[in-house]
């Protein structure tokens, strides 16, 4: 009796045990399944911090591009404000030169009336007929040799001056030229030769607001994407590297595949290195 009893007990204990065991195995495994739980929870927390660090540096990044155009913008307006008070001093000087040339023009014209009034007085009978027909010959309009030229000679010869390097009188030529021919399909293009003639002279200051001005009147031109690399290089020179940037990067995102796209990357690479 004493053995079953004994028996009895070790059999209630091994139950108790192996329920322990039990008991203690699905606590263990919840308490695994929860940390695992967590652990995911914690991949999706880092990944959305990873991506909120991203978004925030984006952010970052645009807000200094919009710094730096901000910049940009108020200096064109600064430029274009000196502009405008530089129009009229132009302007006479644009007056000037027309006068000196309607004065060549007049000299011109009176050497061409000399030589064909000088067999007159061998053939002169009477004075009355002297009187009678030197007027007709002084009443030529002196300004006719200025309706010679067409609009693409005025044009060409200015063209020509640029290639032989006499940018003054090629600066001269283009801007008579879009003065008189306004309406021209040349017109932004001699607009954007001014700007040439200026950056090679190293006046890179007027040379930007010609490329501003040839950028806001004629943005539909086939310069556009010149106009935009020089500014961007005439204000590197200058050492406004920051503007530069903006402008060179407006070009590639405007232009990417112009020509002009792929030397402002070159030289966005040398502005960063420095």
């Amino acid at each position: 009796m004493f053995k079953s009893l004994a028996g009895i007990l070790a059999f209630v204990l091994c139950c108790l045990l192996s329920f322990g065991q039990d008991r203690s195995k699905k606590a263990y495994e919840l308490i695994y399944e929860d940390i695992q739980v967590l652990k995911r929870q914690l991949l999706v927390l880092e990944e959305k911090l990873d991506r909120n660090a991203t978004d925030i540096q984006s952010l970052k990044t645009q807000v200094r591009d919009l710094q730096s155009l901000m910049k940009l913008l108020q200096s064109d307006q600064g430029s274009l404000q000196d502009g405008l008070k530089n129009v009229p001093s132009q302007y006479q000087f644009l007056l000037d030169k027309i006068e000196q040339a309607n004065r060549l023009l007049a000299k011109i014209s009176e050497d061409l009336l000399t030589m064909k009034g000088g067999p007159a007085p061998a053939v002169e009978k009477k004075p009355t007929e002297e009187k009678t027909e030197l007027p007709p010959v002084e009443q030529k309009p002196p300004v006719a040799p200025a309706t010679s030229f067409s609009p693409q000679e005025v044009y060409n010869t200015a063209y020509a001056d640029y290639l032989r390097g006499n940018f003054d009188l090629a600066t001269d030529g283009f801007r008579i030229y879009r003065d008189s021919f306004s309406d021209s399909p040349l017109a932004d293009n001699a607009l954007y030769w001014i700007g040439e003639c200026l950056f090679s002279q190293r006046k890179f200051s007027e040379a930007i607001d010609e490329f501003n001005d040839l950028i806001l009147d004629y943005p539909q031109g086939d310069k556009i994407a010149a106009a935009y690399l020089k500014k961007g290089l005439s204000l590197a020179e200058l050492r406004r590297k920051d503007e530069a940037l903006v402008v060179f990067k407006l070009l590639i995102s405007k232009y990417p595949l112009e020509e002009e796209a792929r030397i402002a990357q070159e030289k966005i690479k040398e502005l960063s290195v420095k």
